[in-house]
């Protein structure tokens, strides 16, 4: 199974965290159902050492839940959980995108422009997240800040389950893509307040969606 996928530059840890993170967060293992080890490691013909490493960094991710007693269990989301993530994403991200729209270049809005008209042809939930993601790195690329930069990718790493669950709806797909747009336009014309005011009500209206699924 994993020969089929692996890279050489990657080790049987990371390609066991990235093969599990998926199946969470596709729903194939889904919340609260317990992960065994001895599965794992005869469904992917390793030894159970990588794979108890790689429950360790997907627990430190947030995608499971190990107990004592209790093994393994795929993470329940809860709306609590939601609120503080993405009350931490607005701040993070309208900073960034404040502070990096007078430095952005107009090369990189004009590949932010480019991934905006593929994801109206996108229909991979997958390929929607990743396109998404690219296009606020664009957008955000005119400051260097590496260390907000790490601690947004742990969010987006603990939000990829949800906003993967958003973007299988080809509805929530479409709305998506039209405040993409919306935002892009205020980024081409320089203003900088109705670009952060346009980037708030979008992720907190995502975070709202969210928590509407949850229900």
């Amino acid at each position: 199974m994993l020969e089929t996928i692996r890279p050489q530059y990657k080790t049987i840890t990371q390609l066991v965290v990235e093969n599990l993170r998926e199946r969470i967060v596709i729903g194939e293992i889904k919340p609260g159902e317990r992960i065994f080890q001895e599965v794992l490691a005869k469904e992917y013909n390793v030894s159970k050492i990588p794979i108890r490493e790689a429950l360790q960094l997907l627990k430190g991710e947030g995608y499971i839940c190990i107990e004592a007693n209790k093994g393994a269990t795929a993470s329940i989301i809860n709306p609590e959980q939601i609120d503080e993530l993405f009350a931490l994403k607005v701040l993070l991200e309208t900073d960034l995108l404040a502070a990096s729209l007078p430095l952005i270049s107009d090369e990189k809005l004009c590949e932010a422009r480019s991934i905006a008209t593929k994801l109206d042809i996108i229909t991979s939930a997958s390929n929607c997240s990743e396109l998404t993601k690219q296009y606020y790195n664009c957008l955000y690329s005119g400051i260097k800040r590496p260390e907000t930069q790490k601690l947004l990718n742990i969010i987006r790493i603990k939000t990829e389950r949800c906003s993967r669950m958003l973007y299988q709806k080809s509805q929530y797909q479409q709305h998506n893509n039209i405040a993409v747009k919306k935002l892009l336009e205020y980024c081409c014309d320089r203003q900088a307040d109705r670009a952060v005011s346009q980037l708030k009500y979008h992720l907190t209206d995502t975070k709202n969606e969210i928590k509407r699924l949850l229900q």
